[in-house]
């Protein structure tokens, strides 16, 4: 008896490999960290929290950024979208808000294994706007890899979750809400 109430607390404990984690990319230029979870990000300097981006995670077209129960931020066709309406455009790895050019670099792919037949990507990230680095990260990872409900995500679809992220989080950067 006493084994298997070990065995189930064992089993009860939280396990990074159980968790879909999240993952801190740091905006250096305005010195602000971004804390992004499942459904959510989080900006702060220091310890004062400047923004929350909530998430809609079941969204068709991917994860998009809703307040109030309005979309806030979404990318549709390419276009990247405040309240509907176009402020910048997301083209591969290359994000565009307000006449501000952006370029997302992802390196260092590894591959995460959860124990639970999912797979998560994760890369380090650089953002730069021309020459100038804005952002890093060096864990920028699918949080929404865990909960996919058909079959796995493939890299692209992991690497559209973060460049989206990364994406609602410049639109904020440059518009605010």
């Amino acid at each position: 008896m006493r084994s298997l109430a070990i065995a189930l607390l064992v089993l009860a404990l939280p396990r990074p490999s159980d968790a879909c984690g999240a993952w801190r990319l740091t905006d250096v230029a305005k010195k602000v960290d971004i804390e992004w979870l499942i459904n959510a990000g989080t900006v702060r300097r220091g310890d004062t929290r400047l923004a929350n981006l909530y998430l809609d995670l079941d969204a068709p077209g991917g994860v998009r950024v809703a307040a109030d129960h309005k979309v806030v931020f979404d990318v549709v066709r390419g276009k990247l979208l405040r309240y509907g309406k176009k402020v910048g455009s997301v083209d591969g790895d290359s994000v565009t808000i307000d006449g501000h050019a952006y370029t997302l670099e992802f390196s260092d792919l590894k591959v995460e294994h959860t124990g639970r037949g999912v797979d998560i990507d994760s890369w380090k990230l650089v953002v730069r706007r021309g020459d100038t680095v804005i952002a890093t990260s060096d864990q920028a990872s699918s949080l929404c890899a865990p909960l996919h409900k058909d079959a796995p995500m493939s890299e692209a679809d992991q690497r559209d979750e973060v460049r989206r992220r990364v994406a609602f989080y410049l639109a904020w950067r440059e518009l605010g809400m």
